[in-house]
C-alpha cells in the first residue's frame, strides 16, 4: 500500500447558522481566514515527507468554500519548492474548464521542477462549475476525452497538429518535455462511461467517500472491462482510495475532535444535491451510467443532515484509536483491492494542531501496519 495525503482545503469561517439552502457566495470569504488556511495546510503536507508518506495530492474546485483551490498548480508547486523526497500530485485539473495544451505544459513545467515527482490529475468538473464559466454540461464528456488526448499527445509527441469538435490545433510542440516517460495521470471516476473510458486507456482510477462495497463495485467493473474489451489484467496499482481520516489515543477522543468539523462539511453540503437520486440528472448521467450506479445496491455518499454515527459507520469518516483506524482500512483496502491511500485528514474546520498529531499517529501506529496490503510495483 503506497500512503497519500489529500485533502481539499476547505475554507473553515463559515457562520454556523448559515445551511445548504444560503447561496454560500463570497461575501462569507475573510481573505485573511483563507490566507491562514493556506499557510496551515502547507505545513500540513510538509510534514508529511517528515512522517514518511509517499505524496500529497492538490485538488481543484470553483465557486464554492468546500475548496479554496481554483487552481491546484500554486499550491503543488509551493509543496514541490519545500519538499525533496515524496511524490506531489493534483487531482485534478478540471479538463473541460482549461485549454488542454496549457494543462499539457503545466504538468510538465511541474514534473521538471520536482525532478520527475509529479503525478497528474484531471477530472470532468460537476455541473454547477462549468455553468458558470458558460460552458455546456452537457458537452463535458465529449470535451473531457478531447482534452485529454491532446493533453496525451503533447506530452509524448515531439510536433502534431490536431482536428476535433473543440480544438483546431496547428504545431504543437511543448517546452519543456516531462522527465517521467510517460508521465502517470490519475483521475477519479463514478460513472460506467468514466471507467470505461480510464480502463481503456490504462488510467488509474480513484473514490472518494463512498461505503466499501462502492469502492469494489468500481473497481471490479474496471478489471472486467480492462479484460473483457482492451485484453489487459488491472491489478492494485490502479485503484485509489480516498477517505477522511482521524486518529486521536482513544475512539471517544477522535470522535470528539472530529465530530463537529465533520457536521460542518456536511451541512453545508459541498455542491448540494440528493443522496438517492431517483433518475438520471441532465448534464451529469447517462441512463446507462444511472443503471450501473444502481449495482452498488444503492449504497451512496450520505445525504446532508445524516447523523455523525452514520457517517463513521458508512466510513465517510474513519475516525478512532490506531487499532480501529487500522482495522478499518484493512477491511476496506481489502475487500476494494486499491493499492493507494489518499487520507483526508484535514477535515471540514478540524483544527491544525489535531491534524498535525492525527497524522504522526496514523503514520507511527498505522502505516506501519497496512504497508504490505496490496503491494503495488510503483516507485
Amino acid at each position: 500500500m503506497k500512503f497519500y495525503n489529500f485533502d481539499e482545503t476547505t475554507y473553515p469561517g463559515i457562520p454556523d447558522e448559515v445551511g445548504p439552502e444560503t447561496k454560500q457566495t463570497n461575501r462569507f470569504c475573510d481573505p485573511d481566514l483563507a490566507a491562514q488556511t493556506y499557510r496551515e495546510h502547507l505545513e500540513e503536507f510538509v510534514f508529511c515527507e517528515e512522517l514518511g508518506f509517499d505524496g500529497a495530492f492538490i485538488n481543484e474546485h470553483h465557486f464554492t468554500y468546500f475548496s479554496l483551490n481554483p487552481s491546484s498548480t500554486p499550491l503543488a508547486a509551493a509543496l514541490i519548492a519545500l519538499t525533496k523526497r515524496m511524490k506531489i500530485g493534483v487531482m485534478g485539473h478540471v479538463l473541460p474548464l482549461r485549454h488542454p495544451v496549457h494543462t499539457a505544459e503545466e504538468f510538465a513545467q511541474l514534473d521538471c521542477l520536482s525532478g520527475g515527482r509529479f503525478i497528474g490529475g484531471i477530472v470532468r468538473g460537476v455541473p454547477q462549475e462549468l455553468v458558470s464559466y458558460n460552458i455546456d454540461p452537457f458537452t463535458s464528456r465529449e470535451r473531457f476525452a478531447e482534452s485529454y488526448d491532446i493533453v496525451k499527445r503533447c506530452l509524448t509527441e515531439e510536433l502534431f497538429d490536431y482536428e476535433g469538435q473543440f480544438y483546431n490545433l496547428r504545431s504543437v510542440s511543448i517546452w519543456p518535455k516531462p522527465i517521467q516517460d510517460p508521465l502517470p495521470i490519475w483521475m477519479p471516476a463514478g460513472s460506467a462511461e468514466t471507467i470505461e473510458f480510464a480502463a481503456e486507456r490504462h488510467i488509474p482510477i480513484a473514490r472518494v467517500w463512498n461505503p466499501t462495497v462502492v469502492f469494489q463495485d468500481a473497481f471490479e467493473y474496471y478489471k472486467d472491462i480492462a479484460r473483457d474489451q482492451f485484453g489487459w489484467d488491472a491489478g492494485p496499482d490502479q485503484f485509489i482510495g480516498s477517505r477522511y481520516l482521524h486518529v486521536a489515543e482513544t475512539n471517544e477522543q477522535a470522535i470528539e475532535e472530529c465530530r463537529e468539523a465533520v457536521m460542518y462539511v456536511r451541512r453545508l453540503a459541498t455542491f448540494s444535491r440528493p443522496v438517492q437520486i431517483p433518475a438520471p440528472l441532465p448534464g451529469v448521467q447517462t441512463d446507462r451510467s444511472f443503471d450501473y450506479r444502481k449495482r452498488s445496491k444503492g449504497a451512496e455518499m450520505p445525504a446532508p443532515g445524516t447523523p455523525f454515527e452514520k457517517l463513521r459507520e458508512s466510513g465517510f469518516i474513519v475516525c478512532g484509536d490506531p487499532d480501529y483506524v487500522t482495522e478499518w482500512l484493512r477491511n476496506d483496502m481489502e475487500t476494494a483491492g486499491y493499492g493507494h491511500f489518499l487520507g483526508m485528514f484535514r477535515v471540514g474546520k478540524l483544527q491544525h494542531e489535531h491534524v498535525m498529531k492525527s497524522k504522526k499517529l496514523f503514520a507511527d501506529h498505522v502505516m506501519p501496519r497496512l504497508k504490505d496490503v496490496n503491494h503495488v510495483n510503483v516507485s
